[in-house]
């Protein structure tokens, strides 16, 4: 069996890990892992092999045809005419709309990137169910972000 742990602060690993330590676990049945924040900004455009879900020609659109709609409107007593204008509000409603999208595409990724700070993960290995229980209760104790085990007996009986 195998006990993941995921920590925020890396100085409640160090008490943890002491902890478990000093409950004669062997060194060589636990597993750190530093990790790494990837989270990085998305672009706007999808492709056809790739699509993240979130589209900005709806906005972007919207401001576009709004845009061209009151540029057609005030273009008629305009000395360029309704159609002229109408294409200049849809070029600025456009750029409005994508610079929209834009801010607020930036403000879900800072967001993000503040939600999902786990720092430290590790693995231990465990021989019986009584150690995996002692190794929660420390977990827990130190503020333990996530916390999963892996039976592999159950897994392979579930596979059958």
């Amino acid at each position: 069996m195998h006990v993941f742990a995921a920590f925020e602060s890396n100085e409640y690993v160090e008490m943890a890990i002491g902890e478990i330590i000093e409950h004669q676990f062997p060194r060589e049945h636990i597993v750190f892992v530093e990790m790494n924040n990837e989270e990085k900004q998305r672009t706007l455009v999808d492709t056809i092999n790739y699509s993240d879900g979130m589209s900005f020609s709806d906005t972007t659109a919207t401001f576009a045809t709004i845009g061209m709609l009151l540029g057609v409107i005030y273009g008629s007593v305009l000395f360029l005419g309704p159609v002229f204008i109408g294409l200049i509000g849809l070029v600025l409603g456009g750029g409005i709309g994508y610079f929209f999208d834009k801010r607020k595409e930036k403000q879900k990724l800072k967001r993000r990137q503040q939600e999902m700070n786990i720092r430290t993960l590790f693995v231990i290995q465990c021989k019986t169910f009584e150690e995996v229980q002692l190794i929660q209760e420390i977990c827990r104790k130190y503020f333990v972000s996530y916390l999963g085990v892996y039976n592999r007996e159950k897994q392979s009986k579930k596979g059958e």
